[in-house]
């Protein structure tokens, strides 16, 4: 429900090879984790190579602004996003800011490879993080209004 990081040993050697990855957790999953190990080499994607950026609380919080502001003056916005991942945040956090702000404007996202990955994030719940757990038998963060 995200990308895979496997790590392969041949002889002595070792290979640590991942698509993006995040060692801080998301509304829907926790933070990246392996064991502890020293490869020889590491392959990896690099999104979050930098460690120099607002924090994820800033970077959300301007980003609900922008999209209540565009929304209020009667405006739509459009995010273009990755159905893996990336779409089941941004919905988790834009359909909760919208029932805090009891905001009436319809929220909708493309199905296709979106409205999958929402299926195996349902039927995986046990991958995602602590709090969609806990709360999943009173309301799945999965089904989206």
């Amino acid at each position: 429900l995200g990308a895979a990081m496997f790590w392969i040993r041949v002889g002595s050697q070792s290979v640590v090879y991942t698509g993006d990855y995040n060692m801080t957790p998301d509304r829907h999953l926790g933070a990246a984790w392996i064991d502890k190990c020293k490869p020889d080499l590491l392959i990896s994607e690099s999104t979050y190579a930098t460690t120099i950026r607002d924090s994820k609380r800033c970077r959300e919080k301007d980003f609900l602004k922008k999209v209540h502001e565009c929304v209020d003056r009667g405006g739509k916005v459009l995010i273009p996003v990755f159905a893996l991942g990336r779409a089941q945040e941004l919905c988790i956090l834009l359909e909760t800011y919208w029932e805090r702000m009891n905001l009436k404007a319809p929220i909708y996202f493309a199905l296709g490879l979106t409205e999958k990955a929402n299926n195996y994030y349902k039927m995986f719940i046990t991958w995602t993080n602590q709090k969609i757990r806990k709360t999943f038998v009173q309301r799945n963060m999965f089904d989206f209004k």
